[in-house]
């Protein structure tokens, strides 16, 4: 099931690139689309992160915009974060560096 989950984020990654990096995280799990774990470990991370400031700044897999604003933002893929890792879709690790963003399959 799991590589299921990671095949669909890849295509959906690949194949509409910019709007599969903006991302909200909502209260409702089941209103949310993926579950995720925030992991301050990278080694156990199926995605490396980064951060940026704007939507229009995406430029690769792995850059996300957490908008802040849903409204505005209504085809942003909805997140849930939960706090075991066994319970989420994905794991992520935020990066530091926007080089270092990457998605592992």
């Amino acid at each position: 099931m799991k590589w299921k989950i990671s095949f669909l984020i890849f295509t959906c990654l690949n194949f509409n690139h910019t709007r599969a990096q903006l991302v909200k995280f909502i209260k409702n799990p089941y209103q949310a689309k993926y579950r995720v774990y925030i992991s301050d470990k990278p080694e156990e991370a199926n995605q490396w992160i980064y951060k940026i400031k704007g939507p229009t700044d995406i430029r690769k897999p792995g850059e996300w915009y957490i908008v802040t604003n849903p409204t505005l933002f209504k085809e942003a893929i909805t997140m849930f974060q939960v706090y075991s890792k066994k319970d989420a879709d994905m794991i992520v690790y935020y990066v530091s560096v926007r080089d270092s963003a990457k998605i592992m399959y």
